[in-house]
């Protein structure tokens, strides 16, 4: 999560390719020349399960007894931008062999929503997914997690980053507690959010080309709208419909960063519950002057996302 900094910049004419040394393998990353994923590295092995067929659904026949999209109302002191408590308990950590490299955040009991490109590439039963976590390098604390049993995503391609959603089925259900709750997904399929304050978190770099946080972050960030966008530093080709832009335009300020890749944008509705309004996808930077954030727009997906995640216990609104 950045705050007037940055990750490392990309090259206009050539590619960066990062390498992270893993336990039993080699792992890199070669992010494209316009635009830069914010996950902090991305597998070049195995395959995705995104082609399957829908799973089996077996939705119980009668609504869950929870809310979704309550944050933990514990008295709590923020300082600066750290979250002291578990006040956004639908976030998800990503882990690949032990190694955190993305975010996400849990719709149901069931199923965790995430960047496509944090699933793409990647051999995804090796995703552990951890669930109830504020310190991630707590080695005392021992937070609930899952494995992924398959992964879903749409037509994304690395080369315009469009379509950039994904979904993870997991091994088992998970248990609703105060330290875990899902998130609200959108009521209305027409509501463009341009003006909202919306809040983006993760365990992304806090500086150029650092290091994650362990403490989960938050930032405030104003959504802006796509005209707007497309008349920054971007192209106007490489914004599209399907994705939303938030930041500030003029003066960079605050951003998500490397490493929140799949992590949550949300907002508060008037009672207090928040709703998915984002998912962090890319950037080029962090928070640079004439590039804002740029997300997966969570509206254009609601029926997707419902109609293969509906063997999960979804929480009412």
């Amino acid at each position: 999560m950045a705050v007037l900094f940055g990750i490392p910049p990309l090259g206009l004419t050539i590619s960066v390719s990062l390498f992270l040394w893993l336990s039993v393998t080699t792992v890199s990353a070669q992010f494209d020349v316009e635009k830069g994923s914010r996950q902090l590295f991305s597998g070049r092995f195995g395959l995705s399960n995104s082609n399957s067929p829908p799973p089996k659904h077996d939705t119980p026949p009668s609504s869950c007894n929870c809310k979704c999209g309550i944050p933990d109302d514990t008295p709590r002191i923020v300082n600066g931008t750290s979250v002291e408590s578990y006040e956004f308990p639908w976030m998800a950590r990503l882990s690949y062999f032990n190694r955190f490299y993305c975010g996400g955040m849990l719709i149901n009991d069931r199923y965790v929503l995430t960047a496509a490109h944090c699933v793409k590439g990647f051999m995804w039963f090796m995703i552990k997914v951890t669930f109830g976590e504020l310190d991630r390098c707590d080695d005392k604390d021992r937070p609930e997690s899952r494995f992924v049993l398959r992964a879903v995503a749409g037509a994304f391609s690395f080369l315009n980053f469009d379509n950039d959603v994904a979904l993870l089925r997991l091994n088992e259900r998970v248990p609703f507690t105060e330290k875990i709750k899902p998130i609200c997904l959108p009521t209305r399929t027409d509501n463009l959010y341009v003006g909202v304050k919306a809040t983006a978190t993760g365990w992304g770099t806090l500086k150029e080309d650092g290091k994650p946080s362990c403490i989960l972050q938050k930032v405030e960030v104003p959504v802006i709208s796509n005209e707007e966008c497309r008349m920054t530093n971007y192209t106007s080709k490489m914004i599209s419909d399907n994705m939303m832009c938030a930041g500030y335009p003029k003066t960079g300020q605050k951003d998500s960063c490397q490493g929140d890749s799949g992590g949550p944008l949300i907002t508060a509705r008037p009672n207090n519950q928040y709703e998915l309004i984002g998912v962090v996808s890319w950037g080029n930077g962090c928070a640079r002057p004439g590039y804002p954030g740029v997300y997966t727009r969570v509206t254009r997906y609601l029926d997707w996302i419902l109609q293969n995640s509906r063997d999960g216990c979804f929480c009412k609104d």
